[in-house]
């Protein structure tokens, strides 16, 4: 199977939440929307009527979906409906129906137990609602945030020397007696690539957009290698970018280079 073009997806404000299943003083589903919090999460008492609904207010355009940070397990499985009204949705006339499908796909086990799922859109869909439904599940759901928007996609592959490692937000000293001193912190996930070649019109209508709204504060998915095998959850980062993109000329008028630097919390 070959390996497919990255992209990005900058999360739209999911807009009025409602479900019918949470813990609602302590993990309510609008913290599915609350992008800067990983550890803020929706999580149900039981796996009895476990769905999720939303208005954005307005219509919005949509071609992924992904859920990440879930408890689900090998039955887990969702349901994706987007539409223009709430009968829509709730029913069985949604603009877009995904059926029912399995949350972990491919089928693979983390040791963390944690899993990002997946889903790409044949079209890119216009709506204002969407709701989503979790069956197959044993015991509480538990997710931390739904990511839904419209992919930012290059053209062309990334350079060769791309680099995929950590950053340890932690400290260690020892002491000249040999004593460990250890600072607890989270050990993140990094990307970094450098994508070469861009044409003037793909920079200014996708990648300096990108870079003039999300800055190095705005949180947004990146799928690295989206292929449907066992790495593409690994090669899922939710973050930021870690220093601030800028686009270099290239050797031929009107092309730019532009490395990206992402900081994972996920």
């Amino acid at each position: 199977m070959p390996i497919e073009l990255p992209f990005a997806v900058v999360p739209l404000d999911l807009g009025t939440v409602t479900t019918g299943n949470e813990l609602a003083t302590t993990n309510p589903a609008s913290h599915l929307g609350q992008f800067r919090y990983i550890g803020a999460t929706w999580k149900t008492s039981g796996a009895s009527n476990v769905w999720v609904r939303g208005n954005f207010g307005s219509a919005k355009e949509i071609d992924f979906i992904s859920m990440i940070a879930a408890n689900a397990l090998p039955g887990t499985q969702w349901r994706i409906r987007l539409g223009t009204s709430q009968a829509a949705v709730d029913g069985a006339s949604a603009s877009y129906d995904s059926g029912v499908i399995d949350f972990i796909d491919p089928a693979i086990t983390r040791e963390d137990g944690l899993y990002h799922s997946h889903h790409e859109l044949p079209s890119i869909q216009t709506r204002q609602w969407w709701r989503i439904d979790i069956s197959g599940h044993t015991g509480d759901f538990e997710a931390s945030k739904l990511i839904m928007g419209s992919k930012i996609e290059p053209t062309r592959f990334y350079n060769k020397d791309f680099e995929m490692g950590i950053e340890d937000t932690g400290q260690l000293d020892i002491s000249r007696d040999g004593v460990i001193h250890e600072v607890k912190g989270q050990i993140l996930r990094t990307l970094q690539f450098t994508l070469g070649w861009i044409g003037q019109a793909e920079y200014e209508t996708k990648f300096r957009p990108l870079v003039e709204k999300m800055g190095t504060r705005g949180m947004m998915l990146w799928c690295f290698d989206p292929q449907p095998n066992a790495y593409r959850q690994s090669k899922t980062y939710f973050g930021v970018f870690r220093v601030a993109p800028f686009a270099t000329g290239g050797i031929k008028p009107g092309n730019y280079s532009k490395e990206f630097q992402i900081r994972s919390v996920i």
